[in-house]
């Protein structure tokens, strides 16, 4: 007998989820007051309406319902024998959730809820599910997520709408479930992604545009208070640079409260003084003593403290001068033990290993001194120090043919002999030596531009052997400071710098060597013809250049 197939049930499950009437969404941010409602005041399409929720104490019914649920291993072989009544139940346990949550029984809707979850679970494996199924399930689950929102389980919330995007990944409502609890969690960023994706698949998506809109007017307050803040820390009179005035009047106050303190306290101090003194005369009378006036008796008391302080004193410098004593002998009785370990010169020629020198060292016992009998038949044998045949002073070669030292005559060994300090002078020597001068067309002035020192010469130089051949190397850069003064009375009509960076062997041509004019420290004045300054500056340059070459020509020739 054929079996007869279950006939398909027709269920009531989001009829149009993702709508702009969809009664699960609403207008505003979530946790506001009920003139203000939370984007989140709704579940599902076929919940009733809800405001915000009276609180209720959290217990841990609902987090153990996932374990309790997931624990129905019959109610999951049932549903897996019968897919159809699986549906009908998970349906009705949707309904009684809805019914809960209109009556603002959070922990029973959320129960609700997650039984339809745990029926429907073993349908959908691997997301393999009908229709049916996979839309209750995604009804559930963002059901879930709306009452873990309201019960402020941000994180349950989380996740039970990431579950309903497991299985429908463009559901408008679970990426809006999931970003409102991203943003209760602090994760902003996460849940504009959330929203925007949303937007994109619905832009008419009413709750979707509105939480957008919240969350940048959040960070356009929030930009702005950060803005106000800093503006408040960094004015004239914030307490980041403080306020002279306020400060000179805490300070003034201070000053007060200080001096009045201490006026309170002497006055404190001259009563008790008083009162001691009242007490004296009156013992004075009972015997007979003649009595003091007060100041009489300050000055008296004054007299004796004054006496104890000086006694104190002595004996303190007393101490001090014994101690200084104690730690001077014990000095010396140090200084007396250890000058009797001290070897004698007898001792020290006793003790082998060692002996005394001619010129009273005393070394190793295996240094060898020679005699001057030995001196007269070997000669000295002390090591001496090997000269060069040309010194850097000179700068003069012995033989024209030489290339390198003696032990490199042939050149063919790379040697390298550093020249830095002579080319230094003889660089500062040529520079110094520029001049240009400039007549007048038309006139009878005569504009003289003369370098008046060099700074700054950084650099090195040397010159190298190798196959044979001498290479020239140098890399300087310094500043030049400049003149300029009209012949007929030498007075500087205007002065500046000008800058060679990279005076090297790369450059030896006149046109290569760079030089930077830089700007008048003293600009010439309008009766000082400043085109015609300028004139005599650019001949100066030119001139510099050449004094390069000069120095170039001198390294040469010299070595």
């Amino acid at each position: 007998m054929a079996t007869e197939s279950p006939s398909p049930i027709i269920m009531d499950v989001d009829p149009h989820p993702t709508t702009d009437g969809d009664a699960s969404m609403a207008d505003a941010e979530p946790g506001t007051t009920p003139n203000d409602e939370p984007a989140t005041a709704m579940v599902d399409d076929d919940a009733p309406d809800s405001t915000t929720p009276t609180d209720e104490a959290f217990t841990s019914d609902d987090d153990s319902d996932m374990e309790k649920d997931d624990s129905h291993d019959g109610d999951d072989a049932d549903a897996a024998a019968d897919p159809s009544a699986a549906l009908l139940e998970a349906l009705t346990h949707k309904n009684a959730g809805n019914a809960h949550f209109a009556e603002n029984s959070h922990i029973e809707a959320s129960r609700c809820y997650r039984k339809g979850i745990s029926l429907l679970k073993k349908l959908n494996l691997a997301n393999s599910g009908d229709e049916q199924t996979k839309s209750l399930l995604v009804s559930l689950n963002t059901n879930l997520s709306m009452v873990c929102y309201k019960q402020q389980k941000y994180k349950l919330s989380k996740d039970a709408a990431s579950k309903a995007l497991e299985i429908e990944g463009e559901n408008v409502k679970a990426l809006f479930r999931r970003a409102v609890a991203l943003r209760a969690l602090g994760e902003e960023d996460a849940a504009m992604v959330d929203l925007k994706r949303g937007y994109k698949i619905d832009p008419s998506n009413v709750s979707v545009k509105k939480e957008l809109a919240s969350i940048k007017k959040a960070r356009e307050t929030q930009r702005a208070n950060e803005k106000e803040r800093l503006q408040k820390a960094f004015s004239s009179g914030s307490l980041l640079y403080g306020d002279k005035e306020e400060e000179e009047k805490r300070a003034q106050k201070r000053r007060e409260r200080e001096k009045k303190e201490k006026e309170e306290r002497e006055e404190e101090e001259r009563e008790k003084r008083k009162k001691e003194w009242e007490d004296d005369c009156v013992e004075k009378l009972k015997d007979g003593k003649e009595v003091l006036s007060f100041d009489q008796w300050e000055e008296e008391r004054k007299r004796k403290e004054k006496e104890e302080r000086e006694e104190k004193e002595r004996a303190r410098k007393a101490k001090e001068k014994k101690r200084r004593e104690e730690q001077k002998a014990k000095k010396k009785q140090k200084e007396e033990s250890d000058s009797e370990d001290e070897l004698t010169e007898k001792e020290l020629a006793m003790l082998r290993g060692y002996k005394k020198t001619s010129d009273g060292r005393t070394t190793s016992y295996f240094t060898r001194e020679q005699t001057e009998k030995e001196k007269e038949l070997i000669g000295c044998i002390q090591p001496k120090r090997l000269e060069s045949t040309a010194t850097e002073e000179s700068c003069e070669v012995t033989s024209a043919s030489a290339v390198g030292s003696v032990w490199n005559q042939a050149g063919t060994t790379w040697e390298e002999r550093d020249t830095t300090e002579w080319c230094k002078s003889c660089l500062k020597e040529c520079l110094l030596e520029s001049t240009a001068v400039h007549n007048v067309e038309n006139g009878d002035v005569t504009y003289v531009a003369r370098v008046k020192d060099v700074d700054s010469l950084t650099g090195d130089a040397s010159v190298a052997i190798a196959g044979g051949k001498k290479r020239y190397i140098y890399d300087f850069h310094t500043d030049v400071k400049y003149e300029i003064y009209n012949e007929s009375d030498t007075k500087c009509i205007a002065s500046g710098s000008l800058k060679l960076p990279d005076i090297n062997s790369a450059h030896t041509a006149e046109e290569e060597l760079e030089v930077d004019v830089l700007k008048w420290k003293k600009a010439p004045k309008g009766e000082s013809g400043p085109a015609d300054v300028e004139v005599c500056r650019s001949l100066l340059v030119g001139d510099v250049r050449k004094s390069v070459l000069r120095f170039v020509e001198r390294f040469n020739a010299n070595f």
